[in-house]
């Protein structure tokens, strides 16, 4: 549980790196990605640290990390970068949080997946808006608190619901895809 809570705190973190996407052109996020991931497939393998961010499983990599930045390169590459910063907070606080708390606090098991809880779903779809909202107010001012709140709303459920489904796919990719998706949809219209 100690690997999971720091794994999970750098997961975390990680939201506030979407703040700083409104000073920085597109290719500069993409840069940044780019060492992100190949810091997470070159450098973290042949480090100490390693031992500190890797599940029990993972022996050469984190499929998870790379993910996570994999993902959020595609995004930024193809959404605006608004859509990008929000799918990342979305990602970074509501995943994450929904772990923490999901794992740290014993409630009942979610009827349509026994390895998620209410406790988390709920922790997701709180985090999330908390991270969809703020990114959002700060990457477009113009958008009144109103609009933000409608548009988050929408957006963290739909990945709270994608989240918490039981598939195999690796929410570091299910949920800011669905997010950016659903997000670029609700600023187009």
């Amino acid at each position: 549980m100690a690997n999971e809570i720091k794994r999970q705190t750098i997961h975390v973190l990680f939201y506030f790196l979407a703040f700083g996407f409104k000073f920085l052109s597109r290719w500069q996020v993409v840069g940044i990605l780019l060492l992100m991931l190949f810091c997470t497939i070159f450098l973290i393998p042949k480090s100490k640290i390693r031992f500190h961010l890797y599940r029990r499983l993972e022996q050469k990599y984190s499929q998870g990390a790379i993910a996570y930045f994999l993902v959020l390169l595609v995004i930024v590459l193809v959404f605006p970068v608004t859509a990008a910063a929000v799918a990342l907070a979305i990602l970074a606080l509501g995943d994450g949080m929904a772990t923490l708390i999901g794992k740290s606090f014993k409630t009942k098991e979610l009827p349509w997946n026994q390895n998620k809880s209410f406790g988390g779903l709920v922790a997701f779809l709180v985090f999330g808006l908390i991270g969809a909202v703020s990114v959002l107010c700060w990457m477009d001012p113009s958008l009144s608190i109103s609009q933000a709140l409608f548009i988050g709303i929408k957006t963290v459920v739909v990945a709270a619901i994608v989240e918490s489904l039981p598939w195999k796919i690796n929410d570091n990719i299910s949920v800011p895809l669905v997010s950016a998706i659903v997000l670029n949809f609700l600023l187009a219209v």
